[in-house]
């Protein structure tokens, strides 16, 4: 049967012992990492896996210094996410520190290994990810534009960069806005909000132009940064880090913009993701928007708060409808679906899952789970600036990047590689939904490198 037991150095240090001749006590324990294996714990699907790990009484010193007794035994037994026993095969090295597992996996996801030694050494726990082949499109497109932080693209290919717009990488850009600052822009289909500049413009790209309809003056988003959007074709409603607002497109063609509402009690908020968000959005049916924010400040669990439009057109808290509890805190956000992870975003720290929350009538509900290894970390996306995958990074092996899949019809997530052709030198990279980019940040020279996602 699969066990289930964390992997804490508890686990790690059972049954250890020095020779029989030895007094009690008998070793002392040296500080240990949690880390088991210096070869990567994720691996690409129709690889043959092969682990190098260490043997606890390597740990281990006895009473008059001599080295801790080694095994001279060992056994492996490997399980696939649905509990299945996968063939592997285990060898000791010369001097019994170290065993080599290996075994050929057929399926993706997490897959529990289990190595024990005898007649001393302990047992060994570890998952292997075993994780799909990226598969978005093969072919990077290169845009003549500084490394975006902000991307999207139209129905009609036009291409959105922290508020220039782009049809053709030939093609001449369109800047957006008049500020130093960057204008904010959302996509729905063909039609493209901007907020900036002191005001919020609506514009459908045609597929020749891109086409004002109209334009609104207001103080958004003012000195209070944005952190979440949400646009269709006649209504943007945007998030900053105190106030909800909603701007509506009329029947006649005109935008309009009721009054906003205060979404959280000043002074009272907690931070999260690279940029310190304060909140995010998610849709949850045409009328209802959840704001989803940490509980408080340093809380390690996050809320789902509804909202739907008053007959005036405000968006206001639905009464009698609490908050609903999220474990964790947001890492990621989808059309419909939040990811969050309970526990530290860095490695070496044990005992860390990561959840996706997906829309049940107009609740988030849990969709998935997977446990994290100690050598994987979490890249903290940078969510204030629209929908974001969370992507991993193991520190053993090659330094590859995955982000996290629903596997059909199971309650667990697997993985999914992420290209690796980008240069160590174009620094760090950004996942959303569509895309997966990297680039050049320098104004003069510099340019944006990416690939599209498959679509689900």
């Amino acid at each position: 049967m699969k066990t289930t037991l964390p992997l804490t150095l508890a686990a790690v240090l059972a049954s250890v012992g020095c020779s029989a001749d030895d007094q009690a006590p008998l070793c002392t324990v040296s500080p240990a990492t949690g880390l088991f294996t210096r070869d990567p714990v994720v691996v690409s699907l129709g690889t043959a896996v092969s682990l190098r790990m260490d043997v606890a009484t390597l740990m281990l010193v006895c009473d008059d210094g001599r080295p801790a007794q080694a095994p001279d035994t060992a056994t492996v037994e490997v399980l696939d996410p649905e509990n299945h026993r996968v063939p592997a095969e285990v060898s000791l090295g010369d001097l019994g520190g170290e065993a080599t597992v290996s075994f050929a996996p057929t399926t993706v996801g997490r897959h529990h290994v289990l190595l024990s030694f005898a007649p001393v050494g302990g047992v060994r726990q570890l998952g292997v990810h075993v994780a799909s082949a990226w598969s978005g499109s093969p072919t990077p497109i290169t845009l003549p534009l500084p490394r975006c932080g902000q991307l999207d693209r139209t129905t009609r290919g036009l291409w959105l960069c922290d508020g220039v717009a782009m049809r053709g990488t030939e093609d001449r850009p369109l800047r957006l806005g008049t500020a130093t600052t960057p204008a904010d822009v959302s996509i729905s289909g063909n039609v493209v909000w901007v907020v900036g500049d002191g005001r919020v413009r609506r514009y459908v790209d045609t597929g020749t132009e891109l086409e004002l309809t109209d334009s609104l003056l207001t103080d958004v988003p003012g000195t209070q940064p944005l952190q979440g959007r949400l646009a269709s074709e006649d209504e943007l409603v945007v998030l900053d880090s105190e106030r909800l607002h909603r701007f509506v497109l009329t029947d006649a063609g005109v935008l309009t913009m009721p009054p906003s509402t205060p979404w959280r009690k000043p002074g009272v908020q907690g931070r999260f993701g690279r940029a310190q968000s304060t909140g995010l959005l998610v849709r949850a049916s045409a009328q209802r928007v959840l704001v989803v924010s940490l509980t408080g400040p340093g809380s390690p669990d996050s809320q789902a708060c509804p909202f739907e439009p008053s007959e005036e057109g405000v968006l206001l808290p639905v009464t009698g409808e609490p908050c609903a509890p999220l474990r964790g805190i947001p890492v990621g956000l989808e059309d419909g679906a939040l990811w969050t992870l309970v526990g530290s975003a860095q490695p070496l720290f044990p005992e860390r899952t990561l959840y996706r929350w997906t829309l049940v009538g107009d609740r988030l509900t849990q969709d998935g789970a997977l446990g994290l290894e100690m050598s994987l970390g979490v890249v903290e996306g940078s969510l204030h600036l629209g929908p974001t995958v969370p992507t991993l990074y193991s520190t053993t092996g090659e330094a590859r990047l995955s982000q996290p899949r629903r596997l059909s019809g199971q309650p667990v997530l697997g993985l999914e590689l992420l290209p690796t052709h980008f240069p160590l030198s174009e620094g760090s990279r950004d996942t959303s939904p569509r895309f997966h980019w990297s680039g050049d940040s320098r104004p003069l020279g510099g340019f944006t490198t990416l690939y599209e996602q498959a679509r689900p």
